[in-house]
């Protein structure tokens, strides 16, 4: 048996060479890191002269032991427990009396038995570790888990694909209940749903309830009406019928009328609905039930239509809301809308939104909240029985999506969206189309929730629209940026609900590479960064200046410097109530009992302290700090604080760094460092953005917008890699797989993402015609 070398690009490579050179059944004898990947050592399992042990010398290394060794080798996991390096030697046949060769062949089979018990207890080992590193190929990981209960709650492969094309890689193989929790939260995130039940009611307006014959136009102009009755009495309320094909159609809703004590008007085919409206103006809600048109009926556009012309005049427009069967099938629903927004378009304006109705009869939800979703319609109400007017609720996005994710049993019309087939068909071509319009939502969603969740994120798209101007115009615009920080404490409309914390500052010196100097970066409360960078070449001159100045007019509350101040401004920020921490280097002189050292000469004499976890360069590591009491300047005081970093996974040290603080609180130092350190690839993101910049095609870049918007963007990679938030995960999920591959997560890829999400948006836009709309004019 001989020894074989084989080094891949990770694991799974490696073993597939493995298997592929001595089989299935091959001896894996020691794994290790290399610069190159990973090394596996490895021998076939074939005859040999091991096999003519007699009995009793193979039963040091019996069957059990070789089949658990068989079994470790097949169950190979990345980066296990040290296993022997040494590769056994080849085995001398043994002699029928002592010596040499006798103890040779004793000592190859004590080794062997000893490697294989190692080899036993590894696979224990793996045998633990493997559900939460790697599914076997048999076993489903949650994207299959989730597509399947899309597709049992009736949603559609169109949707569900986009849904799933967006699940986060960290939550493919994490926690099951994890990954259901964030796709209740795209689904709810997507569902559009009416907000304030009492604006709409206050407010009133003209409605007109569209729909098929059947879907329960004339009850649920009841319960609409009585839940305004029960808001402001009935003597702002009038009902209009125009339904004269359907026998009793008129009466139905006198009677709802007469016992709600509202107005009820017939209006015959001909008669122009203008002028009652007109007569009906005093009227603060006014709902119209219409006739029942199938979406094939070929009079439906033009009855639509002329609901729209015949109000020309009246004081106010009419809304269309459109009723949705929730018991009908998918495709049936997808040609209800598109026929009912055509003919609402046709006449003036679009839908205004949609009831669901028969909520009851509906064995699954998911049809219907997909067409909601894919069509951009708001759901107002859900009707769900025939008692008026309790059976008509406000739509909960929360609970409809609860609902329909709660169906536990398979569904007999389900398909599978990962094996979905291209097809060359017209259908194809439309479903192509959906499938823009869809990107398009996510695009909108995304910016929407950074614009929300994220301090700044506005200058930054207003500074990104921008780079479309004549320089001129950049220049002018430019002082902007910097007046968005003015305002009381600095809590401008500028960062919305997340007013800055602190100041991280740069290093006083060019950013490698280049000649600019990197701006300031805002960090919130979580020393999580801000996209409104803060230009320190506009502030006084002098680094204790500058400091000053920020201080005392922007009202922060913690300084995270790249050096230690000098006594005065240590004074100044102390005094001021203001926290800092200052990087240090391992030669920073400082005095202990009046004796000048080295920082790294003070280590061992300091007192191990604190530890926590927190994410470096898209690694999980651990911080263990140890800290001393020292000065710079005497009399003063101050904290040397000593921090090991260390990978999570490996256990490999990443390196040290050394901070002086005043602070002897250990949790607030730690969350100050990891901070800091969260930051240290920020130089080198921004250098990456100014360079994407320049060879962009766009003709012109003031210098100083061009590092702002660097810079910014640099913030907001390593902001989204930092946040551990659950909106953070979602927009992770989303932004990797605009990279089209299955990239890991870092602040690198999520750099490379949001380059991309920027510019599909202005594809978009220009596609749309939108641009110069979307686009502040120069």
């Amino acid at each position: 048996m001989s020894v074989r070398r084989f080094i891949g690009a990770n694991s799974r490579d490696a073993m597939r060479q493995v298997r592929a050179a001595l089989g299935e059944d091959a001896l894996i004898l020691a794994n290790r890191r290399v610069d190159a990947g990973v090394e596996i050592l490895a021998l076939a399992e074939e005859p040999g002269p091991a096999d003519a042990l007699p009995v009793e010398r193979r039963s040091a290394t019996s069957e059990p032991q070789a089949g658990a060794a068989r079994s470790a080798a097949r169950a190979y996991a990345p980066v296990p427990p040290p296993v022997p390096t040494r590769p056994a030697s080849p085995a001398a046949p043994p002699s029928p009396v002592g010596g040499q060769d006798g103890e040779r062949t004793d000592d190859f089979a004590a080794f062997s038995a000893r490697l294989l018990d190692e080899m036993q207890d590894l696979r224990s080992l793996i045998a633990d570790r493997q559900p939460r590193q790697e599914a076997a190929p048999s076993e489903e990981d949650n994207r299959h888990r989730l597509n399947r209960r899309l597709q049992n709650a009736g949603f559609g492969n169109a949707l569900a694909r986009e849904l799933l094309d967006a699940l986060p890689g960290e939550l493919v193989q994490g926690d099951p209940l994890q990954a259901a929790a964030w796709l209740q939260r795209q689904l709810s995130g997507r569902l559009d749903v009416l907000e304030d039940e009492a604006g709409l009611l206050d407010q009133g307006g003209v409605f007109a309830l569209l729909g098929p014959t059947g879907i329960g136009k004339t009850t649920t102009t009841a319960k609409l009406a009585a839940r305004y009755v029960m808001r402001h009495g009935a003597g702002g309320v009038a009902l209009i019928t125009t339904d004269s094909y359907r026998i009793g159609a008129h009466e139905q809703l006198r009677i709802y009328a007469r016992l709600l004590g509202a107005e009820v008007h017939a209006l015959a085919n001909d008669a122009p609905l203008g002028e009652l409206l007109t007569k009906l103006e005093d009227k603060r809600l006014v709902i119209i039930d219409t006739v029942g048109m199938s979406q094939r009926d070929q009079r439906l556009v033009g009855q639509v239509a002329m609901l729209g012309e015949s109000t020309q005049g009246a004081p106010r427009a009419v809304r269309r809301l459109l009723l949705l069967n929730a018991a009908s099938h998918g495709e049936t629903l997808d040609e209800v809308v598109e026929t009912y927004q055509r003919a609402s378009l046709a006449a003036g304006a679009p839908l205004y939104g949609a009831i669901l109705t028969k909520v009851d009869e509906a064995p699954r939800l998911g049809a219907v909240l997909d067409i909601a979703i894919r069509h951009g319609l708001r759901l107002h109400y859900v009707s769900q029985g025939q008692q008026v007017p309790e059976d008509l609720q406000l739509a909960d996005r929360r609970v409809l999506v609860e609902q329909a994710l709660a169906v536990a049993d398979d569904s007999a019309f389900s398909g599978d969206p990962l094996e979905w087939q291209q097809s060359p068909s017209p259908q194809r071509w439309k479903t192509l189309s959906r499938g823009l319009f869809g990107q398009g939502r996510n695009l909108a969603a995304l910016f929407g929730r950074l614009r929300e969740r994220v301090g700044g994120f506005a200058q930054l798209e207003t500074a990104w629209h921008w780079l479309g101007y004549p320089i001129e115009a950049q220049q002018q615009r430019l002082p902007r940026l910097q007046a968005a920080w003015r305002g009381e404490g600095a809590e401008s409309e500028a960062f919305g609900g997340e007013s800055p914390h602190g100041l991280l500052w740069p290093r006083s010196a060019a950013v490698k590479g280049t000649d600019w100097y990197l701006p300031a970066v805002p960090l919130n409360g979580e020393g999580l960064a801000q996209t409104l960078p803060w230009a320190v070449h506009h502030q006084p001159a002098g680094e204790a200046e500058k400091l000053r100045h920020a201080t005392h007019w922007l009202g922060l509350q913690t300084q995270w410097l790249p050096r230690c101040p000098t006594a005065v401004v240590r004074h100044e920020l102390d005094a001021a109530g203001v926290r800092w921490v200052a990087m240090a280097q391992a030669n920073t002189r400082v005095s202990v009992d009046g004796v000048r050292h080295g920082l790294a000469a003070l280590q061992a004499q300091a007192t191990s302290d604190a530890s926590r976890t927190c994410r470096y360069r898209g690694r999980n590591a651990r911080l263990q700090s140890a800290r001393l009491r020292v000065s710079l300047d005497a009399p003063d005081s101050l904290t040397a604080w000593f921090v090991t970093l260390t990978d999570l996974d490996n256990g490999r040290v990443l390196g040290r760094r050394y901070w002086l603080a005043p602070s002897v609180d250990s949790a607030s130092c730690l969350a100050a460092f990891a901070a800091q350190l969260a930051h240290e690839e920020l130089p080198l993101l921004a250098r990456r953005a100014w360079q994407w910049l320049a060879s962009s095609q766009v003709s012109r870049v003031d210098d100083e917008l061009r590092v702002w918007i660097a810079t910014a963007l640099a913030s907001l990679a390593v902001r989204l890699d930092q946040e551990q938030a659950d909106w953070a995960v979602d927009v992770r999920g989303q932004l990797l797989n605009m990279l089209g591959s299955a990239r890991k997560r870092s602040a690198q890829a999520l750099l490379e993402a949001l380059w991309y999400l920027f510019t599909a948006r202005d594809a978009f836009l220009l596609a749309s015609g939108q641009m110069q709309d979307d686009r502040e004019q120069p």
